[in-house]
């Protein structure tokens, strides 16, 4: 969040999707670590199109070129500590030149349509191989809250840090600068509709979960900011 609130004001899309479909790479939403098994890395982006989103993350890291997302995670790493930390799964991709779309396989495959456009395939099977029982077991409410909650805790700490001046400036920042879906009216309107005290209940209880407690920087980026006490 904090890359896409310091950016120059965006210019609104035509709509809300396509503007989504263009954004820079997923700064704070949920990362191929989340699933390690095939069948999970396309149930994360199953539940973030049900969410409301125009694409997945994992979609959206090959649209934009893991080379590009590895290099933003990094630099988030550098700046916000461990709780930004990725999966090493993007690493080993951009090693073999496996970039996304660009190069033709990624986390997905990508081949060209009669017209040339490249269309995503099935998952690449290189990550075929599952290495956590519990993350490919998860419900896709389990996996919901990972992605959403866990860029609520930013939005937070945003807030907190005077990254925006208002609710209003991060709800509007969620939509035209990271796609947020648009009809849940931003990511603070989200979590207000929700109730902040159950959101912070909530990351508590997921900051002890299995597969995320045991994680460099897990607890962290699960822990409620104080904004989340606004009732």
């Amino acid at each position: 969040f904090h890359g896409a609130l310091h950016r120059s004001e965006p210019q609104p899309p035509a709509s809300a999707g396509a503007g989504a479909k263009r954004s820079g790479p997923p700064s704070r939403c949920a990362t191929p670590g989340d699933c390690a098994s095939a069948r999970g890395l396309a149930a994360i982006d199953a539940a973030a199109v049900a969410f409301g989103m125009p694409m997945g993350p994992l979609e959206l890291i090959d649209e934009v070129g893991l080379d590009i997302a590895a290099h933003a995670g990094a630099s988030l790493v550098a700046a916000y500590g461990a709780r930004m930390r990725t999966s090493t799964l993007l690493a080993g991709l951009v090693e073999r030149k496996e970039l996304g779309k660009k190069s033709g396989r990624g986390i997905f495959t990508w081949s060209a349509d009669k017209s040339g456009r490249a269309r995503r395939g099935a998952t690449n099977p290189a990550l075929a191989r599952p290495s956590s029982n519990v993350d490919a077991s998860l419900s896709r409410a389990e996996l919901t809250d990972r992605m959403i909650l866990a860029m609520v805790a930013e939005a937070a700490r945003c807030l907190d840090e005077r990254v925006v001046a208002s609710e209003r400036e991060l709800d509007l920042a969620s939509v035209f600068g990271t796609g947020f879906a648009p009809f849940h009216g931003g990511i603070w309107s989200y979590a207000r509709a929700r109730g902040l005290a159950a959101i912070a209940e909530r990351l508590r209880a997921l900051a002890q979960s299995p597969g995320v407690a045991q994680r460099d920087g897990g607890p962290e980026r699960f822990a409620p900011a104080p904004a989340l006490a606004g009732g």
